[in-house]
């Protein structure tokens, strides 16, 4: 696998620093997110190259390391493998929320997946209706092709394979009943985006189940659905722990492709500027936890030309300064007192990071080189 590099666009402005750019087929939550962040990372395959070479894709697994000190490609987790933390490195298809009285089994499912759908009786609209119920029926149908409430299937009749719409009580204020969409509604063709359903206790007139607008009335429930053309995956993880990265470690990217379970099935890559496909490089915040507002060592002038002097660093064993994108531009070991005057000459204009250490601390701010 060849490996890119990526110039970052860097702006100093009141003190902070702006990192871009993001891959057009990938966001992620929270922004100027570090490697010590639970981040989602969301990939769209349709904007991933080759164009749509995961569109269809049952499965999407992510391939991935990260950039340390400068070094890409660090710590690979592979897509058939486990993070350190033991997590999975396979993205889930983005779809609609849940109704909030509804869960279901396995949450990222299709039309054709055996489900089981649950309702929480205590949730569902108007409030407590169903609580008490001796039974419990699913009125319902599908979204097909946009299409509402198809194929209906009555809660006093049958699916089309024969199956009672009854669901089976839990032993609590729950309810679930499992099926496969496909067969319990007839399906023969069409995307099949979401269920479409109300429930009531053998009997309209015996108490109904709906779900709560954003008003507070009652609605119909619409549970989604997966569908193989289902183009935006996700995954939610901390770089930190899934690549076993240690703290004080500087990180400034994620390197990172894509598959679909396996790499002849279908791989998902980065456009570079001539249309060919290249390896992810997705920026982080390069400091990390390590970099504070406040810092207990004082450092002059800033900005600097040939001479920066750092003082009151009592008790430090090494100073590290570093470029904008993380790499380590130089160390100092060996300090015996409080105050280092470091040569900055050799340096080129631009932000630089500077890291202080000690036994209890890495100290970390900003400084700019004229």
């Amino acid at each position: 696998m060849k490996k890119f590099t990526f110039t970052f666009l860097v702006m100093f402005l009141f003190g902070t620093y702006i990192v871009a750019q993001m891959p057009a087929a990938i966001t992620i939550e929270p922004a100027n997110a570090t490697a010590f962040d639970e981040i989602t990372l969301t990939l769209d395959a349709t904007q991933s190259c080759p164009s749509e070479g995961l569109y269809g894709a049952g499965v999407v697994m992510m391939h991935s390391g990260v950039t340390i000190d400068g070094a890409a490609w660090s710590n690979i987790v592979s897509f058939d493998a486990l993070g350190v933390n033991g997590q999975s490195p396979e993205l889930l298809p983005v779809m609609g929320a849940l109704p909030a009285a509804i869960s279901m089994t396995p949450r990222y499912a299709k039309a054709t997946d055996t489900i089981t759908i649950t309702l929480d009786a205590r949730k569902s609209c108007p409030e407590g209706a169903l609580f008490n119920a001796d039974s419990v029926m699913m009125h319902s149908g599908v979204t097909i092709d946009g299409a509402a409430w198809s194929n209906v299937v009555s809660f006093d009749a049958l699916g089309a394979n024969g199956q009672q719409p009854k669901l089976e009580y839990n032993g609590d204020s729950t309810w679930s009943i499992t099926l496969i969409p496909k067969d319990f509604y007839g399906i023969e063709s069409g995307e099949v985006t979401a269920i479409n359903c109300v429930f009531n206790a053998g009997d309209w007139s015996l108490g109904e189940g709906k779900d709560f607008d954003e008003s507070g009335e009652c609605t119909d429930f619409m549970i989604p659905l997966a569908t193989e053309y289902t183009h935006t995956w996700s995954i939610t993880f901390t770089p930190s722990e899934f690549y076993g990265i240690e703290e004080g470690s500087n990180v400034s990217a994620i390197n990172c492709v894509f598959n679909a379970g396996d790499w002849p099935l279908g791989e998902g890559k980065d456009f570079d500027d001539d249309g060919n496909c290249m390896d992810f490089l997705v920026p982080l915040n390069p400091i990390g936890i390590n970099e504070r507002n406040t810092v207990s060592f004082r450092m002059f002038p800033n900005p600097v030309e040939n001479m920066l002097i750092v003082e009151n660093i009592k008790n430090a064993n090494r100073i590290e300064i570093y470029s904008i994108i993380g790499n380590r531009i130089s160390t100092i070991n060996d300090i015996s007192t409080d105050k280092v005057t470091i040569n900055t000459s050799n340096l080129q204009s631009g932000v630089y990071f500077i890291s202080v250490f000690n036994k209890e601390r890495i100290e970390t701010t900003k400084f700019i080189k004229k």
